[in-house]
């Protein structure tokens, strides 16, 4: 298709910039398909054309595997960038969202990059990406900090302040406390045409907007993904972009082709264009990130309400939907550590663990001359890789539903805890057995924090004197990492799916008269007749020698025919620092002068491996695999991991019927929907008969172990 430009003194200048990124411990298979499908044909096409510049970003997480497994890679980029052909941009080393993380470490991310590409590239980084553009206004020290240029901004945030679209064809300077950075507009237009439309359809959207002065740019960024994995309909992308294409063209060759072929473009990086011509002026902007962004964080029924004006006002169904689509926006990322419990859990853990490698670092991190020692850059590292954004947020992609992510951010943490032990272990210094309390989730009230050199056992109190997380410190997971069911806003009424009214903890006390069967636990709909769950606790703690203990109790009360019977509950959480084990011992009292007849119910939740079919359950008589349902009398479990060499022993005080189910979520994520493994229940059934003021016993042990290879 042949483009006319009337005027041909007219220009336009356009930068391209593609992002390449994996999750941190993201599977070999998943990067090795999009190394092949994407990342190298892509280049090879860049490669093809000399007169395109693009600039590229790289997460840190996907160079360390291609260095490893594609080191020839790694030379391309090094020949694309000494012909000059490509700007290398920076950003957080493994791509966590620069708001939330403290200002040392966003500082240590970005230099780890910068120096990563100093070292490889030879090459300097004017330019910073930021993860998932997640803006906040108190960026511009932090990247003035770390000497860094510019950083691109959709321009959603820049129309949302009251510029015109055209007013977004430039960039602007802003600033924080002085301290400044030049912002360049990210085309949203753009992003929507490609690959997804024929290549034709881009370039004639660019026609539209040159100047006789020249001092344009529109800027197309897009994730390299989008260039050959992403699924298309009934194809992927790769045969969009280096396949057929829409024509029997590959999409990207004919886009490269117009863009040479266009006399009125120059196709030029962002550093060069800023090189020669100045920013248009001050601009101050809200915290903002793209619009779907903004639409995904907030609660279920917000965004279904959000999203259900947004797309009204796009097909021009309601008065003023101009203006709404260019003013109404949604939350902003930090909702998501609301929304979602487990990712405000992930993120307090990594700022808890953070605290102690400063007190470490600061009493034992350095050498006599004042050279960091391994071990603490090491811990650094893991505390890093504890950051990466993929798992803390759900959006077009799975992110926190994704157990393995999950459990990759508690990996990485817990390992750096590690470290910082055997550190100060190394100085006759041992930082366990530890008992204390804590507002670790930042929610107002304290949590236990049982520590040995063997486990962690946090406890909450206010839910229900419940434990929230246990670390296995040998293998390093936190076999309590479970994600609550949960509506989301793309969930249809007809699918009838479960959820969960409580959150996912193990130890929680419930009561039931109903009888008890899969369909009612599975679908959590049984009637709840204590006060127990999700209630508040009172506690004190003691530690002798080497023993650990969280004593928690409450009088509460048991509804039965609209009659409240009141009952007292004692729990005590028992920790030995030289065994992986948890002792817990649960006491009942009726202080009525009736007898109770009702069902207790508790919760030993957990997540071991996504890969179900290499764990299975052993009891005295039984031995099967994860998978299966089952319902079963036992008074030992046992659980293995093999994938992982991890289990779990599980000793009761006598016979207790199981029942053992896995707890899935429904997602819809990156244009499918998927059934997810989220974790197994293993829930304890016990009929109890309380006469008055008669006091009933019931133990548990729990051991979490390692099977050496």
């Amino acid at each position: 298709m042949e483009i006319k430009v009337i005027m041909m003194v007219r220009k336009l200048n356009f930068s391209i910039v593609f992002h390449f990124h994996q999750p941190v411990d993201n599977f070999d298979h998943v990067i090795e398909n999009a190394y092949e499908k994407s990342y190298l044909p892509l280049l090879e096409v860049i490669k093809a054309h000399p007169k395109i510049k693009v600039g590229l970003h790289y997460t840190g997480s996907l160079l360390e595997w291609l260095v490893e497994k594609h080191p020839e890679y790694i030379d391309m980029i090094k020949e694309l960038n000494d012909n000059d052909q490509i700007e290398i941009l920076s950003g957080g080393f493994y791509e966590p969202i620069l708001a939330v993380i403290p200002d040392e470490d966003k500082l240590g991310q970005i230099n780890l990059l910068k120096n990563f590409i100093s070292e490889n590239f030879g090459t300097k980084s004017y330019g910073f990406w930021l993860a998932e553009r997640i803006w906040e206004p108190h960026l511009p020290r932090i990247l003035e900090l770390a000497d860094l240029k510019y950083i691109l901004i959709d321009d959603f945030h820049l129309k949302a302040n009251g510029l015109s679209q055209e007013e977004t064809f430039y960039p602007y300077i802003t600033e924080e406390q002085g301290s400044k950075v030049t912002v360049v507009p990210i085309n949203e237009q753009l992003r929507y045409l490609t690959p997804w439309k024929m290549a034709e359809k881009s370039l004639e959207y660019l026609s539209q907007f040159p100047s006789e002065k020249g001092d344009r740019i529109i800027t197309l960024i897009d994730d390299a993904e989008k260039m050959g994995v992403w699924p298309a309909g009934d194809r992927t992308t790769y045969d969009i972009c280096f396949g057929k294409g829409y024509d029997g063209t590959p999409w990207l060759e004919k886009f490269f082709n117009l863009l040479e072929e266009a006399d009125w473009l120059n196709v030029i990086t962002i550093k060069e264009y800023l090189d020669k011509f100045k920013p248009k002026g001050l601009v101050y902007m809200p915290t903002a990130s793209y619009d779907k962004m903004s639409y995904w964080v907030l609660p279920t029924n917000a965004r279904k309400k959000v999203e259900n004006l947004i797309k009204k006002a796009r097909k021009d169904e309601i008065p003023y939907s101009k203006d709404i689509l260019e003013f109404v926006k949604g939350g902003f990322w930090r909702g998501f550590l609301k929304k979602y419990h487990e990712s405000n859990a992930m993120h307090k853990k990594m700022l808890y663990v953070r605290d102690k490698l400063k007190l470490v670092e600061n009493l034992h991190g350095f050498t006599s001359s004042g050279k960091q020692i391994k071990a603490i850059k090491n811990a650094w590292r893991e505390l890093y890789k504890g950051q990466g954004n993929d798992p803390y947020w759900h959006g077009q992609f799975g992110g926190i539903y994704f157990g393995f992510m999950r459990q990759s951010i508690y990996h990485h943490l817990i390992h750096a805890e590690k470290i910082l032990e055997n550190i100060m272990q190394s100085y006759k210094q041992p930082i366990t057995p530890s008992i204390r309390t804590n507002d670790i989730d930042f929610d107002g009230r304290n949590e236990i924090l049982m520590e040995t050199k063997n486990l962690n056992v946090y406890i909450s109190s206010f839910h229900g004197g419940s434990i929230f997380e246990i670390d296995e410190k040998g293998k390093q997971q936190n076999i309590l990492n479970v994600l609550q069911r949960r509506k989301e806003a793309y969930h249809e009424e007809k699918l009838k799916l479960p959820y969960d009214r409580w959150r996912k903890y193990a130890f929680m006390d419930h009561f039931t008269i109903e009888k008890i069967n899969f369909e009612n636990l599975i679908n959590d709909s049984y009637e709840e007749c204590g006060d127990f769950v999700d209630s508040q606790y009172k506690y004190d703690i003691e530690q002798d020698a080497q023993i650990l203990k969280a004593n928690l109790w409450k009088i509460g009360f048991i509804k039965i025919d609209n009659q409240e019977h009141e009952l007292k509950i004692k729990k005590e959480y028992e920790l030995s620092e030289d065994k992986p084990e948890i002792n817990i011992r649960n006491s009942f009292k009726n202080l009525n002068n009736e007898e109770i007849k009702i069902k207790f119910i508790t919760e030993i939740p957990f997540y071991l491996s996504g890969d179900t079919a290499k764990i299975h359950i052993k009891t005295e008589e039984l031995d099967f695999p994860l998978d299966e349902n089952k319902k079963f009398s036992a008074s030992k479990i046992d659980i293995l991991a093999e994938d992982l060499n991890l289990g779990i022993k599980i000793k009761f005080d006598e016979e207790n019927t199981i029942f053992k189910y896995d707890l899935y979520t429904f997602i819809s994520t990156d244009g499918s929907k998927d059934s997810i493994y989220q974790g197994t229940s293993l829930t304890i059934v016990k009929d109890l008969r309380l006469i008055p003021n008669e006091k009933i016993n019931f133990n548990i042990q729990l051991k979490i172990y390692s099977v050496e290879n």
